[in-house]
């Protein structure tokens, strides 16, 4: 991990009140220097249903990235400046849905006790399975469409990865956090994590092919603040 004085991330910290009366981080995302190709992608003829809808090779989610460099599924977190304080569990789950032999999203967030329900849309087997570091392992079978079950993590931990037992290609990452301020970069490279309170904060981004980057703010009230970051470091096997 590097923190950075200057970072190629332009991000807002808007006035406007949220639910929590904080206020609105916004900002985009980018990749300095050359973009690496993402990984390839090709479903083996076994799974008819699936290689028969994507048609040959196609590329992975783990380098999403415009010709400028601003990149998708990044994971924009609230890393320090929240200790101590509690925050209701939201009642709706994070989904993760499993789309012609693919994970949907690719990154998610969620807090500690909220529901994840994953999903098939898929009329094939599929084992989804996580090995995390501070909750149980867990996995388990899904063979027809609209298959669902619901987990939960006890723990915090950046990142969880979500992999099937059955199609070596499918993953995702999900972010665990006690809090819910959080968000995942878009095509665009864009992000919002709204209702932040006044206080003095570390924020990092994460991305899967690039070491996190950190900046110390304060938040005030309605104050706005300018910041920067940047992904540049790849990280390390």
């Amino acid at each position: 991990m590097k923190s950075l004085p200057l970072l190629s991330l332009a991000l807002l910290l808007g006035g406007a009140a949220e639910p929590q009366q904080g206020v609105s981080l916004k900002g985009t995302v980018q990749i300095k220097g050359p973009i690496p190709r993402p990984k390839k992608i090709r479903m083996n003829d076994a799974e008819r249903h699936c290689s028969a809808k994507v048609k040959g090779e196609i590329d992975g989610e783990d380098i999403v990235a415009n010709p400028k460099g601003f990149v998708k599924w990044a994971f924009v977190y609230v890393k320090a400046g929240l200790e101590g304080k509690k925050f209701d569990v939201p009642k709706t789950p994070v989904m993760i849905q499993q789309q012609t032999c693919t994970y949907v999203p690719h990154v998610a967030g969620i807090m500690v006790g909220q529901d994840l329900m994953i999903k098939s849309g898929d009329p094939v087997l599929h084992i989804p399975h996580v090995n995390p570091k501070n909750s149980k392992e867990w996995g388990f079978s899904q063979a027809k469409v609209g298959d669902e079950r619901v987990k939960q993590f006890p723990s915090t931990e950046i990142m969880v990865r979500l992999i099937c037992d059955v199609h070596q290609w499918m993953e995702a990452w999900i972010g665990v956090l006690e809090h819910p301020y959080h968000a995942v970069t878009d095509a665009t490279g864009k992000f919002e994590i709204k209702g932040l309170p006044p206080g003095k904060y570390t924020i990092e981004v994460w991305h899967e092919l690039y070491a996190p980057v950190t900046q110390e703010i304060e938040v005030g009230a309605s104050t706005p603040k300018a910041l920067a970051f940047e992904l540049s470091e790849r990280r390390k096997p």
